[in-house]
């Protein structure tokens, strides 16, 4: 296949032969994001163990009617926890990545997350359990910022958006897997009820330890240090492919690459920042006038699922139909979970077919029409049958989230940074994704739990109002970086190209679809910034 494709010549159109020789590439993307799955199981588990009857006899308090209720602000604490932790994470790790490498942090996130996972399992009180949440964020936090990261450093431009739909779907296959796993710790009595979904998550870690010893470190991260004959061996491992032609390909690539954003960033003279003796100086410069445009469309770009009600839909899905008196609810969240998961899997293509801005900016406002009828609904004063009618428009809503923002934000979001800050940008696209889920995951238990606010559909106007800031914002935000490598698009930011007219102006500079040499055009003529 190496000798079928020129490889030297960044062409969308051959993307689909590129992917048939890439499989092993693939199997390194997988096994990177089922670190990220442990998010999705986390974001989950809280309404899910809450359904069950043993956790509940476990943590909460007898009620006169006989039953247990968890309160909401034991939900809310154990929900927000994680996120909170995620924060202070990646502060921490997110220097260290630059000056450690990528690969050393994910053995620290794996014996941080079984230290996590052993406090859920042993805890007799609700305390000991929020501790257990807490130190699994931690891992949470470091997955969630070095994955995207390694794949779209990684991965070459042609095939960057459908290798970075891993992520996404990692998170919907955790989610699915522990609604999977509660509905069958359902039929289980006593503590093996809630032990179960707790115990699940120790394969994550397992699977990230089986094959650390193998994954190759960053070759981008050690072409930028200098250490280009290793960034090769590296890309062997990543590949396996016997063309060392193709290999000094990627090499000068990523080397050319780093130097036309050096050359842009002007970077010889950056001041460094210390924060409680941690470098921040790649963080300040993301907020600086060249780069924060950029910055803050990342950051939108992976909050708007937040904002659009994600936490609300997916998070609380099982918990929330059991509230409005879904007599399956455990039956029809796994039907849910399907559907999200087929949903962001065709995703996987139509990131690279339609592209970024396409998939994102006009299903938000269809993601926002859907909320206002679930909000509708839940002024039905007939609630049971209103709660079908709320169910047929959450389904809607999950496959519309899954193919759009949900799969497209986190793409837009890793590769939308210029090179030498991606780290950074990626740590705080991590930490504002946490912030965002700290708010939800602490405010919906009161929005919806019956000693609350119990809103039931109601909710539906709340994420209405956050989800057109979203969808109004992603307009002016978003641009289409479709088949564009990442040193154009340092290029158009530097011209101040709105970024909703990145398409036209791409392929009027030379920079679209069909792309030369790097740093050239097709027609071989250089694009320089005035």
């Amino acid at each position: 296949m190496t000798d079928e494709i020129d490889y030297t010549v960044i062409n969308p159109d051959k993307r689909w032969r590129m992917l048939r020789s890439q499989w092993r590439f693939a199997l390194w993307a997988l096994w990177i994001s089922s670190g990220v799955m442990m998010q999705g199981f986390d974001i989950v588990a809280g309404s899910q163990l809450v359904s069950l009857p043993a956790f509940r006899k476990q943590f909460g308090i007898l009620q006169p009617t006989g039953n247990y209720l968890i309160p909401a602000y034991y939900i809310s604490a154990w929900s927000s926890i994680a996120p909170a932790c995620e924060i202070v994470a990646t502060f921490i790790v997110v220097p260290s990545l630059e000056k450690f490498g990528r690969k050393p942090g994910i053995l620290v996130a794996t014996v941080i997350s079984v230290v996590g996972v052993l406090l859920q399992q042993l805890a007799t009180d609700w305390r000991t359990h929020l501790a257990g949440r807490g130190v699994n964020g931690i891992a949470i936090g470091i997955m969630f910022t070095i994955s995207p990261l390694w794949i779209g450093e990684t991965c070459r431009p042609e095939l960057r958006g459908f290798f970075l739909c891993f992520f996404n779907t990692s998170i919907v296959f955790g989610q699915f897997a522990i609604v999977v796993v509660s509905k069958g710790a359902s039929h289980i009595d006593g503590k093996w009820q809630w032990w179960l979904p707790v115990v699940a998550m120790y394969i994550f870690p397992f699977i990230l330890t089986a094959g650390w010893s193998f994954f190759p470190e960053s070759p981008y991260w050690l072409v930028r240090y200098g250490k280009s004959a290793q960034a090769k061996k590296e890309l062997r491992k990543v590949y396996g492919f016997n063309d060392d032609n193709f290999y000094d390909i990627e090499i000068r690539r990523m080397e050319e690459e780093i130097r036309l954003a050096a050359e842009i960033q002007e970077t010889a003279d950056t001041p460094n920042y210390k924060f409680l003796g941690v470098d921040m100086s790649a963080e300040v410069e993301c907020f600086k006038s060249k780069n924060r445009k950029r910055t803050f469309t990342a950051i939108f770009a992976a909050s708007g699922q937040q904002m659009i009600g994600a936490t609300f839909v997916i998070g609380y899905a099982t918990y929330f139909l059991e509230l409005i008196h879904v007599k399956a609810y455990f039956d029809a969240s796994v039907v849910l979970y399907v559907v999200m998961l087929l949903s962001c899997m065709a995703a996987f293509p139509l990131t690279e077919i339609l592209g970024r801005r396409t998939l994102i900016v006009w299903p938000q406002f269809a993601l926002c029409l859907i909320l206002l009828v679930i909000g509708i609904l839940g002024c039905v004063p007939d609630q049971t049958k209103a709660s079908w009618g709320i169910i047929v428009f959450i389904y809607l809503w999950s496959i519309i989230f899954q193919l759009s923002i949900g799969a497209t934000g986190f793409v837009l979001a890793s590769e939308i940074a210029t090179m030498r800050l991606r780290g950074a940008t990626q740590g705080l696209v991590t930490i504002s994704n946490a912030v965002w889920g700290l708010v939800m995951q602490f405010t919906i238990p009161y929005m919806i739990n019956p000693d609350a606010g119990n809103l039931g559909g109601k909710v539906g106007f709340i994420f209405l109002g956050t989800g057109l800031v979203a969808a109004i914002g992603g307009w002016f935000l978003y641009p289409e970086t479709k088949g564009i490598s990442l040193e154009k698009i340092d290029e158009l930011y530097a011209l101040h190209v709105a970024p909703r007219h990145f398409k036209r102006v791409g392929n009027e500079l030379g920079l679209g679809d069909e792309l030369g040499p790097v740093g050239e055009t097709q027609k071989g003529e250089s694009v320089h910034v005035e």
